[in-house]
Order: C-alpha cells, then structure tokens, then sequence
C-alpha cells in the first residue's frame, strides 16, 4: 500500500461550496481493469487549503488515469474548477499531470503501529 496526497487552495469564499462538493460526490470505482486498487481516501479542509489524500495498491499513474476517465470524478473536477485559486486544465492527460505534478506532496514519513500476538 502506498499513500499520496495533492493540496490546492480555494477561493476565499468558497469554503462551503466546496466542502459539500467534496462530501456529496459519488464514489469512483475501486479496481481499474489491470486490478490496480484505490484503497481510500481522506479530504481535510482548513479554511481555503484542501488536502486530499490517497491509499492505493498498485501503479499511480494507472489509478490516476482510471481516476480521471470516472464520470463522478469527471463532475466533481468540473464543478471544483470555478473554486479555485489556480486554475488547471484536466482537459487532457497532459494538463491533469502538469497539475498533479504540481499538487502532489512529498511523502516525508508513515509509522505504523505493529502488535505482537499475546497468544491469549
């Protein structure tokens, strides 16, 4: 499993149109056809930073392609434009990866807690 995040920043303004859009868009599938995974996502908000994070199995790009030819995702992409401080262009694989290029966080650290069995 590996995790990834991208950040954008909203129109002041905007904050409560964008957190129903983040909360009320139906979800894409899970599995692309290749049996990539997206395993979750999280989507923090604080006032105009968005913060969207992403558990997946398998190849990124793969799960991003298949992310972007959603129908759910397509809308919800659409919608979010006119909220944004930066505009993109998702138009095109050429433009969703020159934002996602410039969006994506580094990964600095993950700890994960591990239990040893009591045998109880």
């Amino acid at each position: 499993m590996e995790r990834y995040a991208i950040t954008f920043e909203v129109k002041p303004g905007s904050e409560a149109a964008v957190r129903e859009l983040l909360t009320t868009y139906a979800p894409p599938e899970w599995v692309t056809p290749d049996g990539a995974r997206l395993l979750g996502t999280s989507i923090f908000m604080k006032d105009g930073l968005v913060v969207r994070m992403m558990e997946i199995d398998g190849s990124l790009p793969r799960i991003m392609a298949h992310l972007a030819r959603q129908p759910a995702i397509q809308e919800l992409e659409r919608k979010l434009d006119e909220h944004l401080v930066e505009p993109r262009d998702m138009s095109s694989p050429a433009g969703a990866r020159a934002f996602f290029q410039r969006a994506m966080m580094d990964h600095v650290t993950t700890r994960v807690a591990v239990f040893e069995e009591t045998g109880v």
